[in-house]
């Protein structure tokens, strides 16, 4: 290594040209390689070979000589500098691409956990609503159950009740062969007093307590005559009530609701009667100066006629008016109707009179179907609505008496 450097003090000859030394046997390829050279560069070589061998003996071509041999440990360092420079580029690249991997799987990792994590929240909600749905279901199930044991215990009181029941029906049963014939009248007679006085409907009522009566009869028990003699009172102050028909008092009352679009407004007579006697104009020509005086005189009385009314004129109604009025009559007679039902003699009188007053004041009265319907309310006006007087029936309670104990039970005297 010393040799390469230069030396410090040169010689005098600075400007001369340098000689490099005969070339080796070992850089003869290379030579023979650069034959094709131009002519000058061989030129200058053979200048160089003569003044190399002029100056063999210098010290400065010795000290050359001496310094090739070195060159090439210089360019094997430099060759394995150069490997290990590639060797070392090779190894950080190669690093780059571990380390650049284990980055993109660290972050895929990373994004691998927040899914998972997502995942475990999702999950976790998921089995909070599950649990929260299954505390829900298994509260309904607890009250459900409740229900069904409040529900065993009520049908197990029916039970014992329906047991209790048929053990009195066999006790009756056994205690009284003709218990059921009484139950029957008792029940043919709660249905006579329901005819009576929810339906009003008497003659119905009375059919039931004559069919009660031959329950009782048929039972040919001696100590039942008390009871027989009560359903007789009873049967004959039935018979003895004066009541009003209000079902066929309610279908005639719709009769006439319908029929008043069928009847006829008042109107103006304007049809006077003429007392003069007008005469016909004849066919044939030899009368034609009567039949032109009779022409002429009829133009000239017709011309302007001058009458007198004394009556009252009604001004005519319009349609609205018209259709207001037969809805108002309408509701005066439902009004009736429902005064029937409440048995309202006050308002049903009311309500009747007002309706036959507005038809007599705006109808026809010369109409057949008015004075029909006029004659209808007519008979209505004079319906008395009468309320049932009668309370209770007398052998109501010794009927129940009769079903409960099998017997009548004696009634007391009292005491003196």
């Amino acid at each position: 290594m010393e040799n390469n450097k230069k030396d410090p003090n040169p010689p005098a000859h600075k400007d001369e040209k340098v000689i490099s030394p005969a070339p080796s046997p070992v850089e003869k390829p290379t030579q023979t390689k650069k034959g094709n050279a131009t002519s000058q560069k061989s030129a200058d070589s053979k200048t160089h070979n003569n003044q190399a061998n002029s100056s063999a003996n210098s010290p400065v071509n010795n000290s050359r000589r001496k310094a090739k041999p070195s060159s090439w440990w210089i360019r094997l360092g430099v060759l394995f500098s150069l490997l290990v420079a590639i060797v070392a580029i090779a190894a950080c690249y190669w690093l780059y691409l571990q380390l650049d991997q284990q980055s993109n799987g660290q972050t895929q990792l990373g994004q691998n956990i927040s899914e998972q994590v997502t995942q475990n929240k999702s999950l976790k909600y998921e089995l909070q609503q599950t649990a929260m749905a299954t505390n829900k279901r298994i509260g309904t199930l607890e009250q459900q159950q409740l229900n069904d044991t409040k529900a065993y215990a009520k049908l197990a009181q029916l039970q014992q009740s329906n047991k209790q029941l048929q053990e009195r029906v066999a006790v009756i049963a056994q205690r009284s062969p003709n218990h059921w014939m009484a139950s029957e009248a008792e029940y043919l007679v709660r249905m006579a007093g329901r005819k009576l006085w929810l339906e009003n409907d008497p003659q119905t009522a009375i059919g039931l307590l004559q069919s009660a009566d031959e329950r009782i009869s048929a039972m040919k028990d001696p100590a039942l005559t008390v009871l027989r003699k009560a359903l007789a009172d009873d049967i004959t102050k039935v018979k003895a009530l004066k009541t009003t028909d209000i079902t066929n008092t309610i279908f005639d009352l719709d009769t006439l609701i319908d029929g008043f679009t069928q009847l006829p407004l008042n109107r103006v007579d304007e049809n006077f009667a003429d007392n003069k006697s007008t005469q016909q104009v004849t066919d044939s020509i030899d009368d034609w100066q009567q039949n032109l005086a009779r022409t002429w005189h009829d133009l000239t009385d017709g011309f302007i006629t001058i009458r007198k009314r004394t009556t009252d004129l009604e001004p005519l109604l319009s349609p609205e008016q018209q259709w207001y009025l037969v809805e108002n009559i309408r509701n005066k007679l439902l009004q009736a109707q429902l005064a029937l039902y409440r048995f309202d003699q006050v308002n049903y009188q009311q309500s009747i009179s007002l309706a036959d007053k507005w038809l007599q004041q705006y109808f026809d009265l010369r109409d057949p179907k008015t004075k029909s319907m006029i004659e209808s309310l007519d008979k209505l006006t004079k319906v008395n609505i009468e309320k049932i007087s009668l309370n209770k029936f007398q052998a109501s309670p010794l009927l129940q008496q009769l079903v409960i104990y099998g017997e009548i039970m004696p009634t007391q005297e009292p005491a003196q």
